[in-house]
Order: C-alpha cells, then sequence, then structure tokens
C-alpha cells in the first residue's frame, strides 16, 4: 500500500518536532496494517513555497510562512537554451493564486526553520520512516532550487543519511 506523507500542507507548526510527532502519530499503525506499507512521496519542506508546486504560475494553498526569494537557475542547455526577461517585475500568465517570477528571483521554502532544524526534521522522519514502514522515496531525486525537496542535497547536507549516532535513537519531540 502505498501513502503520501508531506508536512508542507500541514498547517504552522510552533517548532519542527511537532511535524516528527504528527508523522510518529500517523505511522505508527503501518506495522499492524495487513500489507506492507510505503511511504511513495515525501519531502522536507515546511510550507508550500516551491515553484509551481500547485500548477503553472499558480499555488492552490496558503502560504504558512514567507517564502525565501532566490535568482531563478539557469538552463543547463547552455548555448541552446533562450532565458526569460529576467528584467520583468511579474511574468504571466497568472493563476487564481498566482506564484511567478519576479524580477528573475524564484520563490524557495520558508527559512521560517533554520538548517540545524531541517536536520532534526530530516533524522526524526528518517528514523520513523525506517521504523514503522516497508520503504520510502524522497519526493525528488535532483530539484535546481529546492533543497528540502531534493535526495540529493538532503543527503549530501546530512538531513537524511542514517547517523549512526541517531539511527536507533529516541527523539523528544514534545518541548521546543
Amino acid at each position: 500500500m502505498d501513502t503520501h506523507q508531506y508536512v508542507a500542507w500541514w498547517s504552522a507548526q510552533p517548532y519542527v518536532g511537532a511535524y516528527c510527532d504528527g508523522y510518529n502519530d500517523t505511522l505508527q499503525w503501518a506495522p499492524n496494517f495487513k500489507y506492507p506499507i510505503w511511504v511513495g512521496e515525501w519531502s522536507l519542506a515546511t510550507d508550500v513555497c516551491a515553484m509551481w508546486l500547485g500548477g503553472f504560475n499558480d499555488n492552490n494553498t496558503d502560504y504558512v510562512h514567507e517564502c525565501e526569494m532566490v535568482e531563478c537557475p539557469y538552463s543547463y542547455l547552455d548555448e541552446h537554451a533562450v532565458d526569460f526577461d529576467r528584467t520583468d517585475a511579474n511574468l504571466g500568465p497568472w493563476g487564481s493564486r498566482p506564484q511567478t517570477v519576479q524580477n528573475g528571483m524564484c520563490q524557495r521554502d520558508s527559512t521560517f526553520y533554520s538548517e540545524d532544524d531541517v536536520m532534526t526534521l530530516g533524522q526524526c522522519l528518517l528514523y520513523i520512516l525506517n521504523d514503522h514502514v516497508a520503504g520510502h522515496f524522497l519526493w525528488t531525486a535532483r530539484n535546481e532550487l529546492e533543497d528540502r525537496w531534493n535526495y540529493i542535497t538532503a543527503y549530501d547536507k546530512g538531513w537524511i543519511k542514517n547517523n549512526p549516532t541517531t539511527e536507533h535513537a529516541t527523539f523528544n519531540t514534545t518541548t521546543e
């Protein structure tokens, strides 16, 4: 059985451990289910800021925190690519909840939680996933903007790398 577990669509949490508590509450039943449970999609994103997550130039969910604005990536096609107008104040078309490139800047996940918080989140989610489900997959192997949706970057930063000191740890997530 497959389930998709994203904290990005959850309501605002006062501290990152609350996401771990919720994840554990959601998945603790999985080992008792008749069939093996896989989390076929998950990420470390805590908000829905990712460009076009809700559709092209659109967003279907309100943001929980202010999104970070970063320079939009350039094409990897080098001399064959046609770049967009990076001086345009607000590229269209627009959807019902516009999310557009603004002056060459793209938005990505909020910085409300620090990199240390994301490390805590990654380690506790990895522990919970490894403990409760038969398998799991981070949403995407590579993403140009979003480290928290990107397996390679998340692994390289240690966020989702099994750490021998925390592999069998119990996370105290009920306090700030």
